[in-house]
């Protein structure tokens, strides 16, 4: 078979998966849905929804004999996801250290907590300890509300109703889902959260979410150190974090711009 061939069945492979996202309120297609979205006959691709249902990529409903995306693929997107927000993320986390001399976090949501998947040190001797793989509590860091901050009153209680209780927290610690959420009230009108004292006792840090191209959360950056150098220094902090997380949802819109015109082009 020739190479020409190998990216022709390549190319119908991705166009029966992108066929899967042109109705975002859509989430199975039958073999005649996909047969008109890739304008090729339905007995060439019942074929290959079958292999690609073999490999996990897609799924078939037993009743409905439909198609829906498979956890294979999202698997798979989930890391995509993952390197494109680190590898954006990276100059910002080092910009904010030249410009805080603080440590510089990212967190994304993992479950009903804040998962650390990348720092960059401070060069003070003092500095916050936490590390790579981490997972905090969301309502008592600042890591943490930011990735609420987009969320109904009903999602931030469901996702932190099992930790209000958690022993050895900060003495500035919300105890109740009303704290929390009369806290997100403040920290959305102002963009970013602060967190003083809350996770433990004398330590500050503030968060900013970070968006995709959907203006979904996909994750934040976060700048932590002593309560006795940051709180009284949050205005100055916020300003090179807001910038960050400005810069890193750029990246993140103009990568996945380039990738749907280079998906466009014949």
């Amino acid at each position: 078979m020739t190479e020409t061939a190998h990216e022709s069945a390549a190319a119908r492979v991705a166009k029966v998966l992108l066929a899967f996202g042109l109705e975002p309120d859509v989430a199975e297609l039958t073999v005649s849905d996909i047969a008109r979205h890739v304008g090729r006959e339905r007995s060439q691709i019942s074929r290959m929804l079958k292999t690609l249902a073999a490999t996990g990529l897609l799924e078939q409903d037993a009743e409905t004999r439909a198609y829906r995306l498979g956890w294979q693929t999202y698997r798979l997107a989930a890391r995509a996801g993952d390197h494109r927000l680190l590898t954006a993320s990276r100059p910002a986390l080092r910009m904010l250290v030249a410009r805080t001399r603080e440590t510089a976090l990212l967190s994304v949501l993992s479950g009903n907590r804040s998962l650390t998947v990348a720092r960059e040190s401070s060069p003070q001797d003092l500095q916050h300890a936490g590390w790579v793989g981490r997972t905090s509590p969301l309502h008592i860091t600042a890591s943490g509300r930011a990735l609420l901050m987009a969320m109904d009153d009903d999602e931030v209680r469901g996702l932190v109703q099992d930790d209000l209780d958690i022993p050895h927290t900060g003495p500035k610690a919300p105890k109740t889902a009303d704290a929390v959420l009369e806290l997100l009230t403040t920290e959305r009108a102002l963009g970013y959260t602060v967190a003083i004292d809350q996770l433990e006792d004398g330590l500050t840090s503030l968060g900013a979410p970070i968006t995709g191209l959907d203006s979904t959360i996909v994750g934040c950056l976060n700048v932590s150190g002593p309560t006795s150098r940051l709180a009284r220094r949050v205005p100055d902090f916020a300003r090179p974090l807001l910038e960050a997380t400005q810069q890193v949802t750029a990246r993140l819109r103009g990568e996945k711009t380039r990738a749907k015109k280079d998906l466009a082009q014949p």
